[in-house]
């Protein structure tokens, strides 16, 4: 390429030339190589992300700037005999024991570094042929649900080995075995690992093996750890009947400690501290922290008199939620001039608008991960976006409605989107909604029962301009106001923000 653009001959004067442009523009690539890149490969608080793509630019930057040393390096380990790795033949033994009893059972794999995933990969084909591997390393979302939709399908690979990438994105609940093979320093990222394959939809109790040498430092550390969580557990009585440590605490202590406790320089004092003396006193203090918040915030949560089920109901019906995106969806592009053609009970086709082409949809996630064709619908989905969108732009003068109930007197129910910032984990997104009669009276029945208003018949109007006005300056706003410091969702610390998207008048 360098000929071709310099017009240099193809003689030894110009391959001279051709290699001192090449070695310049080498050097100019290594300068631009972010140093504290490098530097966070050994960083927990980086977390494994990093760690990965650290490695692969030291890798890069070795190829670049120092070509001879990979010559001297596998030179280097030619001398070597070739011997099997402790933890590579721990874990072949580990999966030969697993498919001994059942020869389809699908597993999951957490390595760290990328040179480790190849080897594993190449270890395991050679052990197993026809057994299968496939490799999540990274890149975009796509390329992850590729992998997983490889690993998924009934006749495909039986393992998959993941970085960190493989970390979050994906779902493996049909898989119930994972091995961590190295062990990040921050046990709540192990914690994310395990949530690929122990979620929604595991029918199978999820077997988590940790391979870890005990004669390192991250080894004993993470024994240690597991110690002092095992202790507080007896001590609370959270040990299940295999003797570990219930799921709720472990994740409770280790996300207090996680704010509590710095991993990176937990592990860089232990260098200078073989006998792990202070490590010991560091993790103590951390834990005893971490007990007494979480024990304050059981406390907390035992005030259960602003609880109400009923607010949580609605999100526990998964098909009413979807009935009502179906109707959503109806509606909406039939109005934009599109059309909604229902298939069959899990598949549907969408016109957005009159100029738009027909998608093929579905609400099944699963039948969306076997079948390429189809497009899974949801709150994220773009065309669901931009309709929305439209909607929660109507102007107030739009999104009044007049419904038709068996009342002694009128009511005027507002429903409100509050979102809540500031204050930590106080931030989140909620639908108020607020019913008043004339006189300001609330009426509880109507806000729990505010969707089956969207449902009854039309009515004629009910209340003049200037009485809209009045009540919703007098009565309806400062109502709102009260439930949302009531609700701990308004306070001093956090700051909010209200919109109206619905006002109905039932008389």
């Amino acid at each position: 390429m360098i000929h071709e653009q310099t017009g240099l001959p193809d003689d030894p004067l110009g391959r001279g030339e051709v290699d001192r442009i090449l070695a310049d523009l080498k050097l100019r690539l290594m300068r631009k190589l972010d140093e504290e890149q490098l530097a966070s490969v050994a960083s927990s608080e980086s977390a494994e992300t990093l760690t990965a793509e650290g490695e692969e630019l030291a890798a890069t930057a070795v190829a670049l700037a120092l070509p001879e040393e990979r010559l001297r390096i596998a030179e280097v380990l030619a001398a070597f005999p070739s011997e099997r790795e402790t933890k590579v033949d721990k874990l072949l033994r580990g999966l030969g024991a697993l498919w001994k009893q059942d020869a389809r059972e699908r597993i999951v794999i957490f390595a760290t570094y990328l040179a480790t995933v190849d080897l594993l990969a190449r270890e395991i084909e050679t052990a197993f042929p026809g057994q299968g591997v496939v490799v999540l390393k990274g890149g975009d979302h796509g390329s992850k649900l590729a992998a997983e939709r490889r690993f998924r399908k009934a006749d495909g690979p039986r393992v998959l080995i993941c970085t960190a990438a493989g970390r979050e994105g994906i779902n493996l609940q049909f898989s119930r075995i994972l091995f961590n093979f190295d062990l990040p320093w921050n046990p709540m990222d192990m914690e994310q690992r395990i949530g690929r394959i122990h979620r929604y939809g595991q029918k199978d109790t999820a077997q988590v093996y940790n391979l870890v040498l005990s004669d390192t430092i991250e080894g004993r550390i993470f024994l240690l750890l597991n110690d002092k969580l095992n202790e507080i557990a007896r001590t609370l009585g959270k040990v299940d009947e295999h003797g570990n440590v219930t799921e709720d605490l472990r994740g409770q202590i280790l996300g207090q400690l996680n704010d509590r406790l710095s991993y990176d320089q937990l592990y860089r004092e232990a260098l200078s501290d073989p006998e792990l003396k202070r490590t010991r006193e560091e993790l103590e203090a951390a834990m005893s922290n971490a007990r007494e918040a979480r024990r304050v915030v059981f406390e907390l949560f035992q005030d259960l008199d602003r609880f109400s089920l009923d607010d949580y109901r609605p999100l526990a019906d998964l098909d009413e939620g979807k009935a009502r995106l179906v109707a959503f969806l109806r509606a909406a592009v039939d109005d934009q001039g599109g059309r909604y053609r229902e298939i069959d009970a899990c598949r549907f086709e969408l016109t957005a608008d009159a100029q738009a082409a027909p998608i093929l949809c579905t609400l099944d996630r699963d039948l969306a991960q076997t079948d390429d064709d189809l497009v899974l619908m949801g709150l994220d989905h773009p065309t669901l976006g931009r309709l929305s969108k439209r909607w929660r732009s109507a102007p107030p003068s739009g999104i009044g409605a007049v419904a038709k109930g068996d009342l002694v007197q009128p009511i005027v129910l507002s429903v409100w989107w509050v979102q809540s910032f500031g204050g930590g984990s106080g931030a989140g997104a909620y639908i108020i909604p607020i019913a008043v009669d004339l006189e300001g009276k609330r009426a509880p029945a109507i806000e729990k029962r505010y969707r089956d208003v969207f449902r009854t018949p039309a009515a004629h109007l009910v209340f003049q301009p200037s009485e809209r006005i009045d009540l919703m300056h007098r009565h309806i706003e400062p109502t709102l106001q009260r439930e949302l410091s009531y609700r701990g969702i308004a306070s001093p610390a956090k700051g909010y923000s209200s919109e109206l998207v619905a006002w109905v008048e039932v008389r």
